[in-house]
């Protein structure tokens, strides 16, 4: 992927030394499923550690998020979300700050990617009282002298809060536990141009959700630590994170809002639409995303040694395959063998067979038979739960589905509660969890 390289070259050629992708599962922090952001392995130095490759790095990491299993799942299937990912970043480990940053990027985008900066929009953090964390006009005032030297002097910098233009692990300012770092963050935002959605508010601006603006990269500013008493301490260095999605960037590129489109996914679309028989059109679409996004995530979850199970990150290797056949289903209305999955999931290797080992993703194409053997296996023993859950769920009318509904089919058959969550949402009904799961508690009592 030429952009990806690029993106390596332009840093390294400024100093900064290019560090492998971790792998999708940390063997040293309990605290978390996956890697789902570029600083997640840097934590240690981002707080002031000595990193073995110097205070400047580089790299594109391999993501995915997927803690909350509904609320990342649920996002899938527009045009711009997955909960697998590829993230190119940089960082500053206490060397430079927003200036250079912020200049950095804009050069990249404007000079490298030849994007066209009046198409560019960017979101900077409004400050926060009950934190005492201030106003960032700093950044603002760079990015003001950044396009007035394009000869832009339209208002194009937009102030946001904690849920916007703050960045943590954790979330929140509020939400962060003693010892975590974190810091305001400036957005850049790729403007589609397409029509406004009302349904999103009365006026579009940069961070709206109607898809006219996407979000293509995030720079960090790693200044603080959260104290045992809730207040916020000024970290040893002053870092800079960025974090720009590949997918993205690569959309804006193309002037394409559809990341789908995009050379990442586009030979998954049409092995899918090849098993299915279906075109990537407007209703197809959300299905087609799903079962990309889902089986992409899968591959490079059983090379990163991930078997399905009833627990932790062999849940959710569960789940994607399981949702991607659910969505199968509801795409062509009928039940796929397993060797068509694999097809699809083949497709994920020739995608990223020319990345340079130095990238560190370790997708080497003696992981396909066993990828092969895992998706196989779970899905003929899944086919047979579909086929079954699908006839007594068809039986009753979605708006007399409840959760005791979803339990029992759960208990009878395994059909997990997302799935049947799935199948309500697509027919304009939600499932209530917490009936869900009052019933699974009695059962275990009973047990």
């Amino acid at each position: 992927m030429e952009i990806r390289q690029k993106y390596v070259d332009f840093f390294k050629q400024r100093g900064h030394v290019q560090v492998p992708s971790s792998q999708l599962v940390l063997n040293n922090d309990p605290t978390t499923l996956f890697v789902s952001s570029g600083m997640q392995p840097l934590v240690p130095y981002l707080l002031g550690d000595s990193h073995p490759s110097g205070n400047k790095l580089v790299n594109s990491q391999i993501c995915l998020r997927a803690q909350g299993f509904l609320d990342d799942f649920m996002e899938v299937g527009d045009n711009r979300h997955t909960t697998f990912f590829e993230m190119l970043g940089n960082w500053s480990l206490g060397s430079y700050f927003k200036q250079e940053q912020l200049a950095w990027f804009f050069e990249f985008l404007t000079a490298e990617l030849n994007l066209n900066p009046q198409k560019l929009y960017i979101s900077v953090f409004s400050g926060d009282t009950d934190s005492k964390i201030p106003k960032d006009i700093e950044s603002a005032e760079i990015w003001k002298k950044l396009f007035e030297d394009k000869g832009i002097t339209d208002v194009r910098v937009f102030y946001y809060g904690v849920k916007k233009n703050w960045w943590s692990k954790s979330g929140l300012p509020k939400d962060m536990p003693s010892g975590e770092p974190g810091g305001p963050d400036s957005e850049v935002f790729y403007d589609f141009e397409t029509p406004h959605d009302k349904r999103f508010g009365e006026e579009c601006h940069p961070n709206c959700d109607c898809g006219r603006f996407l979000e293509i990269g995030n720079s960090v500013f790693m200044q603080y630590v959260k104290n045992a008493d809730g207040t916020f301490s000024n970290l040893p260095q002053k870092n800079v994170d960025f974090g720009g999605g590949l997918e993205r960037l690569t959309a804006a590129v193309l002037n394409n809002s559809d990341i789908f489109n995009t050379d990442l996914y586009k030979p998954l679309i049409s092995k899918i639409s090849k098993v299915s028989g279906k075109e990537y059109i407007k209703e197809n679409k959300p299905y087609m995303r799903v079962i990309a996004d889902h089986l992409k995530g899968a591959v490079f979850l059983i090379s990163n040694g991930v078997i399905p199970s009833n627990k932790m990150q062999g849940y959710v290797l569960r789940k994607y395959l399981r949702r991607s056949a659910v969505k199968m289903q509801l795409l062509c209305s009928k039940t796929l063998p397993s060797s068509d999955y694999t097809e699809i999931a083949e497709q994920v290797f020739e995608i990223y067979k020319d990345i340079p080992d130095n990238f560190g993703f370790n997708l080497h194409s003696e992981a396909k038979q066993k990828v092969s053997e895992v998706i196989s296996e779970e899905l003929t023993k899944f086919g047979k739960t579909i086929k079954k859950g699908l006839k007594e769920f068809n039986k009753v009318s979605p708006k007399d589905i409840d959760g005791k509904f979803a339990f029992n089919l759960f208990q009878t058959y395994g059909f997990p509660f997302e799935i049947t969550n799935d199948l309500l949402n697509n027919k304009g009904f939600s499932l209530n969890k917490e009936e869900f799961t009052k019933e699974f508690q009695k059962h275990q009592e009973k047990s």
